[in-house]
């Protein structure tokens, strides 16, 4: 065991493997009873030892099949409201002014979670001095609702607000953990990603971070006005589900079966309609083209791989064209016919444009880097390509998920990892990437091959 002293008060974690561990710390109060829907309170202070020797429960949500194939054993987590909580991963030495990373996970803002396998940073700690913070955010409408709708001492964006509440803790906290809290990047995936980009168009928070990677997720905010329309749209549902319950009597069980029939309800999108996201409001009034900390963008070459896997898994060409105008993007109908074609609308439409527009909209942004992650095994059926969420294997050195699907000789895979680990720990420290910036004059991406 070892215990750290904070000015909040103390944190019993654990070593492992030449690490220190400190999981399942209480960084907001449980957003459970006068705390529910509304935005997360910040934990300073507290009376008691923290016992941080193992995580705690994970946020409410429906199954996970994604989870469940990156990972390279068996784990279930339980599920409660009372689920804000974040993770500490640091290297056993005395050193001072380590470099901190936050994870951010994707899943959609309905699925995903900070004790994740896919996310245990264990590897780039082991080999880099750097800490690693992971943690839960609110999910599905607990999250992303607009509860306001329902009463006015209600928020939304309250995932977003257990967002803000990590940064704040890990800026108050992490100097105790021997981290610098004036060097914090904030590293996310998917909709993880697409979090960060709501939080850098609020200038309030610049103090609590210093630069950002953005792995394969653009944000697009919800207006207002859709966030009104998803809000009376639940209410429906509870009324029609629910009829004798006010929305504070819904237990979490239940408020996830009114996710489903909401979903139910939008008839089949493969994940490609956010029932749930960021709404715009007044903190985010910093336009993206006014941001100037350097930043990491990155994409896999067959993002949408992951999505349309093959013909027999195709939407309906029509019902293709209509979820992409939700997102808006405009196709015609004969650019949708075959899997093979959607798959690559996502890639390029979904992912790899806005990315592109993002960093071309950073006009007085000098520190921009593109990544481009290729790596596939055409001679292994779950690997055939580089689809969304691969690359974090490699991100995150997770090997042994490689090996749980039967992969065979590493060598090359290792290397991959190792180099892109060394960037990753590289950018941590120095806020630059050893390879040529974005701009103008260089518009191609760094590949991992």
């Amino acid at each position: 065991m070892v215990t750290i002293q904070t000015r909040g008060g103390s944190i019993r974690g654990i070593e492992k493997d030449s690490l220190h561990m400190f999981l399942g710390i209480p960084y907001a109060y449980p957003p459970i009873k006068n705390r529910r829907f509304k935005h997360s309170e910040l934990v300073t202070t507290w009376d008691n030892i923290i016992d941080a020797s193992a995580f705690q429960s994970i946020p409410p949500q429906p199954d996970n099949k994604f989870e469940t194939f990156f990972s390279s054993k068996l784990a279930s987590f339980d599920q409660s409201e009372d689920c804000l909580y974040l993770n500490i991963w640091t290297q056993n030495n005395q050193l001072k002014n380590k470099p901190v990373m936050i994870y951010f996970y994707g899943g959609g803002f309905i699925n995903g979670h900070g004790s994740a396998e896919l996310y245990t940073p264990e590897h780039i700690v082991q080999q880099h001095d750097v800490i690693v913070v992971t943690f839960n955010y609110r999910l599905g409408a607990l999250g992303y609702l607009d509860w306001s709708y329902f009463n006015q001492s209600y928020q939304k964006n309250n995932g977003l607000s257990d967002q803000i509440n990590v940064l704040k803790w890990v800026h108050r906290f992490i100097k105790d953990f021997g981290g610098d809290p004036h060097n914090i990047t904030l590293m996310g995936q998917s909709a993880g990603s697409m979090s960060i980009m709501a939080l850098i168009q609020q200038p309030e928070l610049d103090m609590y971070y210093r630069k950002a990677i953005l792995l394969s997720g653009t944000l697009q905010l919800d207006t207002p006005l859709i966030g009104y329309l998803k809000a009376q749209h639940f209410d429906k549902l509870r009324e029609q589900y629910f009829p004798n319950k006010e929305i504070e009597e819904l237990t979490d069980n239940e408020i996830l079966k009114l996710m489903e029939e909401d979903e139910s309800a939008r008839r089949k999108s493969k994940g490609l309609e956010l029932i749930y996201a960021p709404i715009d409001d007044t903190t985010m009034y910093r336009s993206l083209s006014e941001f100037t900390k350097p930043v990491v963008v990155s994409y896999t070459q067959n993002e949408g791989d992951c999505y349309i896997r093959n013909e027999s898994r195709k939407l309906a060409p029509q019902r293709f064209v209509e979820v992409m105008k939700l997102n808006d993007i405009i196709i015609n109908i004969e650019e949708a016919q075959t899997g093979q074609q959607q798959a690559q609308v996502v890639t390029d439409l979904y992912f790899k444009q806005p990315a592109l527009q993002f960093l071309d909209n950073l006009k007085n942004n000098p520190h921009k880097w593109l990544v481009r992650f290729d790596w596939s095994l055409s001679s292994h059926s779950d690997f055939k390509s580089a689809y969304h969420i691969l690359d974090l294997i490699f991100w995150f050195g997770k090997m042994e998920i490689l090996n749980a699907h039967n992969v065979k000789n590493l060598t090359s895979e290792i290397a991959l990892s190792q180099q892109i680990m060394n960037d990753l720990a590289y950018f941590a420290k120095n806020s630059t990437m050893p390879w040529t910036p974005y701009s103008i004059h260089h518009t191609q991406p760094h590949v991992y091959i």
